[in-house]
């Protein structure tokens, strides 16, 4: 029976595979999947490969970044791949930029829609001015005419391009901007059918392309008011015209509709198919384009249409498993059943009561139930509360939207509340889901997530109905009103709450059944607070400060040791203080004379009109110079860590956390928004630390100006962190002018950088070496260890970890070096390519094509090193190297060898060579393994030394085998090979000679070392 089992999950393994490559329409591919759990790893519908979106500005996206947005993160919170391809980039206004990463997966943000386009222009039936006039037949190949009869030259999708999954809305444009929408429901019979048929000739297109494709059709949103059509006639036609779809999908093989307007409706409004306007962009002027949370709802509708589990944001799918309440109906006992068993248990209850049906709180009057958390409650990775509530009984004497049930859940030190009435559950007045409560079915979760930037993960408030995700990265109230839960009802009809659960030890997603990839799926690393801080970040001190001055209001020139001091009274060491109001000209966390080290917090709405400096203006600083930005804070020009000053003793620390803030620049030349020194002296290091914000240039760790008595260094080391933000211009971890004692340094881990990263600068001397490490984020121009100018005394090295990071600009790859562009370094370089796997990301660098070079400005060894890279093949293509190594179990292939003379294979580790090799050493570890395919080098040593078992394949039977040795203990012996004359292939080894015959000696290689000069170029 067991081998049996075993065989049958095999053969339904192999005849899944063969499901999803004819692409079964999705439901099914999900029932699949769900009926036969253990049959296969990669079940069904866990990969909808490469997905092409359709439509008009909804899809391209106004002031947001459009639904896609959001289903990418349901997709990565599912360990859903796909790859998203289209004509278009980006979104119309505003939105999120391509290259954005959210759980490791970046969002390219590539589409085929375009604002106010019709769907008689992308199905070719007319000729319009959207898409330069062509259409879907043009982009899938299909047609090189447009429909205008001109010849079309944009990008097309065919071979292994071609779309495998389509999703399209189209319509709103044709329905209410054609024609008189006036007169929309008279006329709705022709305009659905002209629409209609427009549809089929699209699909056709689809199908054409693809005929294993799966389609995904989806209705038409509604809205609120907008200039196109707001009669009650026209609202209603469209919804009736929404009808006419679904069932013109009836019975199309491989084609769903799905609606996406549950939650987006007002359950309230006399005027049918009427929108929430807290849903919608600028409601009374747009009022049609979905806003950030009417995305959040389509793309949960989308999902769970699809068969696919709801959003995690990250986090583990479990029930809350501290403090549980259930209550049992349909005969069984209930667990909880009057007042006093919850007060057992810690509730404190106001006009409540408890019974076999549960917590009933619409008695006359205010009614309340509290519960506080116990002490020593692990709060610092979250916190999570789930219920079920029926509330009030729906339109039956009206809706009664006044009369909120509140949930508030927080930490003593802040909270959110969830406001619920008869038609609309809300975060403070903003709607989040418009439904009859009086017949909900689902539970209710709020949790607090902590966030990781560097994941893309806001922290903040998260609420679901059901699994689906309804509420994101909600803002929180400050202050110490609730610490554990408050549930307050102030009305008199009915509310009802159900099983409840309450959990301090962390915030969790909804338990889902049916979970199709949950190993792929993204669960966050940790938060700020709990072992995911991002890179650089530092422990803000809150303690031991000699002097304190908090929430001031910012004006004029600020200093914050003085504010501190003049607020507490006398002089002093140690000083905290925080701008939290007002619009300064210049800021400053020191000037003058002083001893002692200075933190300066800008948050909440703290602002300033000019540029900022950690210290700067006049004096010494003895002490350290901590300056960040937090919160709402705003930023305005450059900010310096010291500026026009005598010197800083110590360290000088710049923290960009705001995310609404923007930084500009002071000078139109050599634009730069952040800065380490302007003709400061500091004697320690400079770190600047980028988690979020706006920075319309460039970002430089080094010198901008020298002093005017002379030169100006920095005695430590520089070091530059881009954890996320957006940075216009490049990043360096160098500067201008001066000397940097230790090294320069840039780090990134997220965050979008449209320039290029520099370790070094664009002038000046580094005295002990330069390094860029690039983990995530997307830059959009090359990687250099060096700088653009200057010189670097020491070594320079690159290192590329893991498979997220992104070097892609939207039409062409980025290049790595270990040099520069400019500039002498007068050391070594190292590119490092590590951790590196096949995954699944839309341009990470498992998929990389661009080019790798050891560096031209180099004087000593360059090398490449690929440690544990164990994709098929890397394609980047190699130049300037003198040395490649596989270590730690690499296994892949390479095209060239980038003019390396030698190559270590360590142990364990294979290496694939494509096509001419002009290696002249080989050093093989135990176990390792070499493939050449083909050898033309004039003279090869192979060093086995200390290696018993080792693979050297070449698949060309090379005429001689004299030009190969091999090399052991110092001993160095021919070549002798195994030859499979039916494949054109060879095995090397070294021919061992007989007892007493002559082997040759070390002295011996010395005729056969290199008759190519090793390439140098300074």
């Amino acid at each position: 029976m067991d081998v049996f089992l075993t065989l049958f999950q095999i053969s339904f393994s192999f005849f899944l595979d063969a499901l999803m490559k004819i692409r079964l329409p999705l439901p099914l591919l999900a029932a699949l999947a769900a009926a036969f759990p253990a049959a296969t790893a990669a079940p069904a519908g866990t990969e909808l490969g490469n997905v092409m979106y359709v439509g008009d500005s909804i899809t391209h996206g106004v002031n947001s970044a459009s639904y896609r947005w959001a289903l990418h993160k349901i997709f990565t919170d599912n360990g859903i791949s796909y790859q998203a391809e289209g004509v278009k980039t980006g979104n119309y206004s505003g939105g999120v930029t391509a290259g954005t990463s959210y759980g490791g997966q970046i969002f390219n943000n590539e589409h085929s829609s375009q604002a106010s386009a019709r769907a008689w222009e992308i199905s070719g039936r007319n000729s319009g001015s959207r898409f330069d006039g062509s259409n879907i037949y043009n982009w899938l190949g299909l047609s090189g005419t447009k429909a205008n009869g001109n010849a079309y030259s944009g990008q097309t999708f065919t071979g292994d391009n071609t779309p495998d999954t389509f999703f399209m809305m189209i319509g709103t444009n044709d329905l209410l901007s054609d024609g008189n929408n006036a007169t929309l429901a008279d006329r709705l019979d022709s305009v659905s059918q002209n629409l209609l048929n427009d549809m089929d000739t699209i699909v056709e297109a689809m199908f054409q392309a693809n005929e294993h494709a799966n389609v995904i059709i989806l209705t038409i949103p509604c809205w609120t008011r907008h200039s196109n059509g707001n009669s009650d006639a026209t609202h209603q036609a469209v919804a009736d015209y929404n009808d006419r779809l679904k069932t013109w999908g009836n019975g199309r093989q491989n084609v769903t509709v799905i609606d996406i307007n549950a939650g987006l409706i007002d359950v309230t409004s006399s005027t049918p198919f009427y929108g929430v306007s807290s849903m919608f962009n600028n409601p009374g002027s747009d009022g049609l384009h979905p806003n950030a949370q009417g995305d959040l709802l389509m793309a949960g509708n989308i999902a769970r249409a699809m068969g696919y589990a709801g959003r995690t944001a990250g986090q583990e799918r479990k029930d809350a498993g501290g403090l549980a309440i259930n209550f049992h109906q349909g005969g069984q006992s209930p667990a909880w059943s009057s007042n006093s068993q919850l007060e057992n248990k810690g509730f404190s209850l106001a006009n409540v009561t408890v019974d076999e049906n549960g917590i009933s709180l619409g008695q006359s009057g205010e009614s309340s139930i509290s519960y506080s958390w116990a002490e020593g409650t692990e709060l610092q990775n979250g916190f999570t509360f789930d219920c079920n509530l029926v509330l009030g009984n729906g339109a039956a004497d009206g809706w009664d939207t006044a009369s909120d049930f509140s949930i508030s859940l927080g930490n003593s030190s802040f909270y959110g509340t969830l406001n619920i009435n008869e038609a609309y559950i809300k975060w403070g007045d903003a709607i989040l889901y418009s439904l009859d409560m009086s017949a909900n079915a689902e539970n209710l979760r709020m949790a607090y997530i902590c966030g990781n930037d560097m994941e893309g993960l806001k922290g903040g408030y998260y609420v679901w109905l059901g699994d689906m995700l309804i509420g994101e990265a909600l803002s929180v109230t400050s202050g110490s009103g609730c610490n554990g839960l408050t549930i307050q009802y102030n009305g008199s009809g009915t509310a009802v709450l159900h099983d409840l659960a309450l959990d301090g030890t962390g915030s969790y997603a909804p338990a889902t059944s049916g979970m199709l990839n949950a190993e792929k799926s993204f669960i966050s690393s940790g938060s700020f607070t709990q072992g995911g801080t991002p890179e650089g970040n530092i422990e803000w001190k809150t303690e031991g400060f000699t002097k304190t001055a908090d929430n001031l209001a910012s004006s004029g020139t600020f200093n914050a040791r003085s504010q501190a001091d003049s607020s507490a009274g006398g002089t002093g060491n140690s000083v905290n203080v925080s701008i939290t109001s007002g619009n300064a000209t210049h800021i400053y966390a020191n000037s003058g004379n002083y001893t002692g080290d200075v933190w300066l917090t800008i948050s909440k709405e703290g602002q300033a009109s000019a540029w900022y400096g950690a210290h700067g203006a006049s004096g010494t600083l003895n002490g350290n110079a901590f300056l960040r930005f937090t919160d709402a804070a705003t930023g305005g020009s450059t900010v310096f860590g010291a500026v026009n000053a005598a010197g800083v003793t110590g360290n000088v620390y710049l923290e960009f956390s705001a995310e609404n803030a923007s930084f500009g620049t002071f000078t139109s030349s050599n634009s730069s928004s952040v800065v380490g020194s302007y003709a400061t002296d500091i004697q320690g290091n400079v770190d600047i630390v980028v988690n979020s914000g706006t920075f319309n240039h460039q970002i430089m760790g080094g010198i901008f100006a020298n002093a005017r008595t002379g030169t100006t260094t920095i005695g430590g080391n520089t070091h530059v962190y881009i954890n996320g933000g957006s940075v216009t211009g490049n990043v360096m971890g160098g500067g201008l002018t001066g000397s940097i004692s230790g090294g320069a340094n840039v780090t990134v881990t997220g965050g979008v950088i449209s320039g290029s990263v520099y370790g070094a600068g664009q002038g000046g001397s580094i005295l002990a070496g330069s390094s860029v490490c690039l983990t995530g984020g997307l830059v959009k121009g090359d990687v250099y260890a060096g700088g653009k100018a200057g010189s670097i005394q020491g070594d320079t090295s690159v290192t590329i970890t893991g498979n997220t990071a992104t070097l892609y600009n939207g039409s062409s790859w980025g290049s790595i070096s270990g040099g520069g562009s400019g500039g002498t370094v007068e050391g070594n370089s190292t590119v490092r390519i590590q951790n590196l796997s096949s995954g699944t990301t839309a341009y990470g660098f498992d998929k990389y094509a661009g080019n790798i070079s050891g560096g031209t400005n180099v004087s000593g060894d360059r090398s490449l090193v690929l440690d544990h890279v164990t994709v098929d093949s890397l394609l980047a293509s190699l130049s300037d190297f003198t040395h490649i190594s596989a270590v730690n179990q690499t296994r892949t292939s390479l095209d060239s060898l980038g003019e390396a003379l030698t190559v270590t294979i360590e142990a364990g580790s294979s290496l694939i060579l494509n096509g001419t090799s002009d290696l002249t050493t080989l050093i093989l570890g135990e176990h390792a393994s070499l493939t050449l395919q083909g050898l033309t080098a004039d003279a090869v040593i192979v060093d086995i030394t200390g290696t018993t078992n080792y693979t050297l394949s070449l698949t060309e039977i090379p005429a001689s085998l004299d030009n190969i040795k091999f090399l052991n203990d110092g001993v160095l012996y021919d070549a002798a090979m195994s030859m499979d004359l039916q494949a054109n292939s060879a095995m090397l080894f070294a021919q061992v000679p007989e007892p007493g015959s002559a082997a040759l000696a070390l002295a011996g290689l010395a005729p056969l070392l290199w008759r190519r000069r090793r390439k140098m170029s300074h």
